[in-house]
């Protein structure tokens, strides 16, 4: 058998993972807030030849508008149910991010990541009708958290929306699934496979619902 001891050149893996983001194959997510941040994170990327930048967080991005709109970058919204960040801030300021990162044609989703995720992401379509209820339109709100995700994440050639070709992956409500009083979902399919929709906190629900 051939033998490789000899050979002593190396592959530096990390560097390797990376290359898909220079060939413009990859996403780049950063995690940033503040203005300041999320400025000098593009400008930074793009001059070292990355060009597919995705802010995640962006709670101060009306603040950095121009350089967004500049680099078509995208949002990935955290928890649009939260409190401003500083303290002489409007309480409505991140109600009303989403109308207005739409009106400045800025390609953002919705998100629930962080503490308790894993339940409170039940709550997600519910800052989609937040953010309704701020001034953004109901089918981009609803774009927010299904298509502009598929768009942002590259998947939207097969998921994101119902279209001849995609993947039949969809939920039916029986109300207005972005109202917390009249969300009902009855049904809900994944690449056309239904879903189970019983979970531990009906399980719960139904144990203790007659003591």
């Amino acid at each position: 058998a051939k033998s490789y001891s000899q050979d002593d050149s190396k592959m530096d893996l990390e560097l390797v993972s990376i290359k898909e983001l220079f060939k413009g194959a990859r996403n780049l997510y950063i995690h940033a807030n503040y203005a300041k941040d999320i400025r000098e994170s593009v400008r930074f990327f793009k001059k070292i030849g990355i060009n597919n930048i995705v802010i995640v967080g962006g709670r101060d991005a009306l603040n950095a508008i121009s350089i967004l709109k500049e680099n078509n970058t995208s949002i990935i919204l955290e928890r649009v149910h939260s409190l401003p960040v500083n303290e002489d801030a409007a309480i409505d300021q991140f109600y009303k991010l989403p109308s207005q990162l739409s009106e400045n044609n800025i390609l953002f989703c919705l998100s629930y990541s962080g503490d308790m995720e894993a339940m409170g992401t039940r709550n997600l379509p519910f800052t989609a009708g937040t953010a309704v209820a701020y001034g953004l339109d109901m089918e981009k709100a609803i774009a927010s958290i299904s298509l502009n995700t598929a768009i942002i994440l590259g998947i939207e050639k097969t998921t994101g929306s119902i279209e001849i070709g995609k993947n039949a992956t969809f939920f039916i409500s029986s109300g207005d699934a972005l109202d917390m009083r009249t969300n009902n979902i009855e049904l809900s399919f994944i690449k056309g496979i239904p879903v189970d929709l019983n979970n531990h906190q009906k399980e719960l629900f139904e144990k203790y619902k007659n003591r």
